[in-house]
């Protein structure tokens, strides 16, 4: 779970700077002592394409008019909708967890009958059918095109939930999102003191 004050104290001595070229704006948001956690956004406006580089990673995101300096603040609060304007990113978004894949599926397959020619339960049964779906699981991707095949044998409706298995959130664009907004808070209180 994302934990908001402790990566609000990673960019306590960050400080923002916009520079505006009209269609093209660039903010920095960075430690003058330290390249941690820098970060800088660039806004092509006339394009409605945002890029993200820095110590945090690199993405390009596009949207068709508010992917703007101004626009941006939309997205802060709506990650979701965010994530559907990538276009590509270095970071993942998702990573996979073995252990609640797992989980996962013995919810899913807890009530399926298996066949059974042989005196094994059918926890037993669960588990071996487990195990070969988990066969073709990593966590970078999940689990593969075989896991889909075997899966669907025992649960026709998968494929509404196949790639959410063992999903978890790295919370890498909630870390963008919170450099972004934390960043134009600066410059606002700065316009706020001229």
């Amino acid at each position: 779970m994302f934990n908001r004050e402790r990566q609000i104290e990673h960019f306590k001595n960050h400080v923002a700077t916009l520079k505006d070229y009209g269609d093209i704006k660039v903010l920095d948001f960075k430690n003058p002592e330290s390249i941690n956690y820098r970060i800088r956004f660039i806004f092509e406006e006339d394009w409605c394409r945002c890029h993200i580089s820095g110590d945090l990673g690199e993405l390009v995101a596009t949207n068709y008019n508010n992917m703007t300096f101004e626009g941006f603040k939309d997205f802060v609060h709506n990650i979701g909708y965010f994530k559907g304007k990538i276009d590509c990113a270095s970071r993942p978004i998702y990573e996979y967890d073995e252990e609640l894949a797992v989980k996962e599926l013995n919810e899913r397959l807890a009530d399926v009958e298996f066949d059974s020619f042989c005196d094994e339960t059918q926890d037993e049964l669960r588990e071996e059918k487990i195990q070969e779906i988990m066969d073709d699981f990593n966590s970078r991707n999940g689990l593969g095109s075989k896991a889909y095949e075997l899966l669907n044998e025992y649960d026709q409706d998968c494929f509404e939930y196949f790639d959410s298995i063992g999903r978890k959130n790295t919370e890498i664009l909630e870390l963008y999102m919170l450099a972004f907004e934390l960043a134009t808070e600066q410059l606002n209180s700065k316009e706020g003191d001229n």
